[in-house]
């Protein structure tokens, strides 16, 4: 991506960064209500993971995010991004689903 030149266009960059973030948070939060609506589309990120409780999910989550890290980068067409969201929207259920649990046994 080209530096901004100009104050108008630093604006224009910090205003997509910004849009990015609130749409891959949107993304996030879908993915994560579809999986909760289906648990079985956990299957394709790591057998057993439909299954698993959430502090097992998390743990599984974490870990696909790094080894998805650590994985070369791919400058082209649909990389590592998708793998990252999947597990990303993992973590945010398991999440999600660990406080639910806290707060059924809590009340």
């Amino acid at each position: 991506m080209p530096q901004p030149v100009t104050e108008a266009e630093e604006r224009a960059f910090e205003a997509l960064a910004a849009q990015a973030r609130r749409s891959a948070a949107v993304v996030l939060k879908r993915r994560a209500r579809s999986y909760a609506k289906a648990p079985m589309a956990l299957e394709t990120l790591y057998p057993g993971l439909a299954t698993a409780c959430p502090q097992t999910m998390i743990a599984i989550a974490e870990h696909l995010l790094e080894t998805e890290r650590r994985a070369p980068q791919r400058w082209f067409g649909f990389g590592g991004e998708v793998k990252a969201l999947n597990a990303k929207a993992a973590l945010l259920l398991g999440r999600a689903l660990r406080r639910r649990l806290r707060n059924e046994c809590g009340a």
